[in-house]
C-alpha cells in the first residue's frame, strides 16, 4: 500500500515537472474521488487559515469543483474522448493540491497589499515574483494536462482553461451576486 502511494506521488511529481502526462495515472474512479477529496481538504485547510477569506468560501469551493467537473465532462463528451475523463480529473485535482500549500499562503500574504492598493507601499517585490512564478507554473502544468487529454494545441488549451474560470466566475456571480466593495 505504501509502495503504491509512493509510486502515485512520484507520478504526480513527474506530471508537475512536465515529465509525464495524465495518461500515466491509473484509470480509477476511486483514485479520482480521492484526488478530488484531497484537493477539497487542502483547499479548505488553506482557505480557512486565511484571515481575509469570505464567509461563503465553503460554498464557493464546492461550486468551483462542480463547475470544473461539468466543464471537463461536457468537453470530453463533445470531443468523444470520454474515456480520458477519470485520468485527467485525477491529474488536475491531485497536482493542484500539490501546488496549493505553496500558493495559498503566498497569495494570502499579498492580499492585504492588493486590497488597499496604496501606491506609497507596493507589495513586496520578491513575494510578488515567487507567487507569480508558482501560479504560472501551475497554469503551465494544467495547460499541459488539458493538451495531453484533448490533443489540442497549447493556445486552445489555455482558452479552454480560461473559459472554465470564466464559467466559474459567472456561476459565483449568479449565486452570490456582484461583490460590493467594503467602505
Amino acid at each position: 500500500m505504501l509502495g503504491n502511494l509512493r509510486a502515485l506521488f512520484g507520478v504526480l511529481i513527474d506530471i508537475a515537472l512536465l515529465r509525464r502526462g495524465p495518461e500515466s495515472l491509473p484509470t480509477s474512479t476511486a483514485l479520482m474521488a480521492g484526488a478530488i477529496a484531497f484537493n477539497l481538504a487542502v483547499s479548505a485547510l488553506m482557505t480557512a487559515m486565511m484571515p481575509s477569506a469570505p464567509h461563503t468560501w465553503p460554498i464557493q469551493l464546492v461550486i468551483g469543483t462542480v463547475v470544473t467537473l461539468l466543464w471537463f465532462d461536457v468537453a470530453f463528451r463533445i470531443t468523444k474522448k470520454r474515456e480520458r475523463f477519470v485520468q485527467t480529473i485525477t491529474a488536475l485535482f491531485a497536482v493542484s493540491a500539490l501546488f496549493l500549500p505553496a500558493l495559498m499562503p503566498l497569495a494570502g500574504a499579498l492580499l492585504p497589499h492588493l486590497e488597499k492598493q496604496d501606491p506609497a507601499t507596493p507589495p513586496p517585490f520578491a513575494l510578488s515574483i515567487v507567487t507569480a512564478v508558482i501560479a504560472v507554473w501551475m497554469l503551465i502544468v494544467q495547460v499541459r494536462i488539458v493538451r495531453a487529454a484533448y490533443e489540442w494545441p497549447y493556445f486552445v488549451s489555455i482558452i479552454f482553461l480560461f473559459g472554465q474560470n470564466i464559467a466559474g466566475a459567472v456561476i459565483y456571480w449568479l449565486v452570490f451576486g456582484v461583490p460590493t466593495k467594503a467602505v
